[in-house]
């Protein structure tokens, strides 16, 4: 079975929220053979941003993306300090990666596609193009937590 991963898997595991244990489980199913994992650079980068901004909130004490970019780029302490959580990260695609996760890049036609996408279901364009990276690889399932995803018909949605 193939099935693309959202970055809400992802976070879920490695921000430890509800659903955690689930998120652990999709992601184990990849690591031992079970399911052939998608992912996109885009799903990679979404994780990262949101690793970084959530690390960055808290050791800032602030949601201010302003503020969090500004100490980012001034403080190499701050800066080294936030990249750990982005290097763990990369460890652990690595590992999977290794273990058989497919890493796809996005093509043109799944831009192309995922306009036909947001028009009949109204999702945004990062979650239409990750459909449309999905049918184009024959993934027939989606593991996501958002919720947006439960419009489509084309393909099974988990949890």
């Amino acid at each position: 079975m193939k099935i693309f991963i959202d970055s809400s898997v992802f976070l879920k595991l490695l921000l430890n929220e509800p659903g955690s244990d689930i998120a652990q489980a999709i992601l184990e199913d990849v690591e031992y053979g079970k399911v052939i994992g998608y992912v996109t650079p885009m799903v990679l980068e979404e994780v990262c941003f949101k690793l970084i901004y959530a690390k960055a909130s808290e050791l800032l004490d602030t949601k201010n993306i302003w503020k969090i970019k500004e100490s980012l780029r001034l403080s190499s302490e701050f800066r080294s300090k936030i990249l750990e959580v982005v290097r763990k990260f990369y460890e652990y695609i690595e590992y999977l990666f290794l273990k058989g996760l497919r890493i796809e890049p996005v093509m043109y036609s799944d831009w192309q596609k995922a306009y036909g996408i947001m028009k009949k279901h109204g999702l945004l364009p990062a979650d239409a193009v990750h459909v449309a990276v999905a049918l184009r690889v024959k993934a027939n399932t989606i593991a996501t937590f958002d919720e947006d995803f439960r419009v489509l018909r084309e393909v099974r949605i988990i949890p």
